[in-house]
């Protein structure tokens, strides 16, 4: 394999061509093997698990991906991008299928869900590193949109796939689905040819190193601000649920609308995001995403729930994709894997705070609470992008 210029920049040529769709395609697949274990809490139960032996297992999964994304990181500077998504797609699939095997509550079982999420980890540091240095800059809004719409469609797709499975065939058919997923998604990746023609590592000439990030003013506060997003979109996904039955309606309308219209601004507004720069959207969104969280108590009950849902997607549908690409501007290209691996482990960390943080709020103030909080918690955000100067696009701060 040639090992070209690490200092010279490499892109896929264009976006809607089969290198990049194939990515796509692998990231929706190990999305949706991930997601497919939304429906694992069943498992445990039947297991004897409580509630609180639940949270440990479920969160166990994050806390490994959280805690190994420095580590994931050095590996994609170390062997690159490909290596590291192989390493990972490949751990994953050892894990998934260890599910079989467990049929109690113990050691095996935490150390299955901390493989698979160590398996994750590395997939994903090398995933985002190869989109932060493989496409030039002024297609990121672009690619991350393609991307957040990949990941977006599995989280959509998948636990409806898993209980239709759990209900005709059992666990052993979820478990076999989600295997599969991992290995097609490492079928994905060799077929996409990508990986024969780019050997996209660090740079022998320079190392992956966090301090020179933990420095960047810039940088700090678009991770205060990915922490906030990544919260308010983790108080959505965990609580909607629990609001929707405590009106008496079924959270699935609600979460159809938001996916779709999410989908939607992720696949169309990527050049717009490109052509006008993310900080400027990232100021746009947040006020969308706030009113949208802020009204789902009042208008949850009726036909008015369209219009928060719709918020909510539009939302989210535009900031992914500009917390990414503006976090893919930072660094020299050989700390693309630094750079991308702490935004990934920022945004990993809000996910577990907006299903641990939250559920405290919500037994003090209530769901309803919760949500308003939420909303305004949003406002926050858009507070740090307006008082900080966020670089990470050309043209500066956007």
């Amino acid at each position: 394999m040639n090992i070209p210029n690490p200092n010279a920049r490499e892109t896929f040529q264009g976006l809607w061509n089969r290198p990049f769709l194939l990515l796509n395609l692998s990231y929706f697949l190990v999305f949706c093997n991930i997601s497919l274990f939304y429906l694992y809490p069943l498992a445990l139960e039947n297991m004897g698990a409580g509630p609180k032996i639940i949270g440990w297992a479920m969160g166990s999964f994050s806390v490994a991906t959280v805690l190994t994304r420095p580590l994931t990181g050095k590996l994609v500077g170390l062997k690159g991008e490909f290596f590291a998504m192989w390493v990972g797609i490949a751990v994953v699939f050892a894990a998934t299928t260890g599910y079989f095997f467990l049929d109690a509550i113990g050691l095996r079982m935490f150390l299955v869900r901390l493989v698979h999420g160590v398996g994750y980890s590395a997939y994903i540091s090398g995933s985002f590193s190869l989109v932060s240095r493989a496409v030039s800059p002024e297609k990121q809004g672009e690619a991350y949109g393609m991307v957040g719409a990949s990941i977006m469609g599995a989280t959509a797709i998948a636990p409806s796939l898993g209980e239709v499975l759990l209900r005709n065939s059992g666990f052993g058919s979820l478990y076999f689905t989600a295997s599969a997923c991992a290995l097609f998604a490492g079928t994905a990746i060799w077929f996409s040819g990508a990986g024969k023609k780019r050997h996209m590592g660090g740079g022998a000439d320079e190392k992956v190193r966090y301090l020179p990030l933990l420095k960047d003013t810039s940088f700090l506060f678009l991770m205060v601000s990915t922490l906030i997003f990544a919260h308010c979109q983790s108080t959505l996904a965990n609580f909607l649920a629990l609001i929707s039955v405590e009106n008496g309606v079924g959270p699935g309308r609600f979460f159809f609308v938001t996916f779709c219209t999410a989908i939607m601004v992720l696949l169309t507004m990527g050049k717009v995001m490109d052509r006008f720069g993310k900080r400027v959207f990232l100021k746009a969104a947040y006020p969308v995403l706030a009113l949208g969280l802020s009204l789902i108590p009042a208008l949850i009950v009726s036909w008015s729930y369209l219009l928060p849902a719709v918020l909510c997607g539009a939302g989210m549908g535009f900031l992914f994709p500009a917390h990414n690409a503006l976090a893919a501007g930072h660094g020299t290209r050989g700390q693309k894997p630094a750079a991308m691996s702490f935004f990934t482990s920022v945004y990993d960390t809000g996910f577990i705070t907006g299903a641990v943080f939250s559920g405290w709020i919500a037994q003090i103030w209530g769901l309803s609470g919760l949500f308003v909080f939420s909303g305004t918690l949003a406002v926050g955000g858009l507070a740090v992008v307006v008082l900080s100067s966020l670089r990470g696009e050309r043209g500066g701060a956007g």
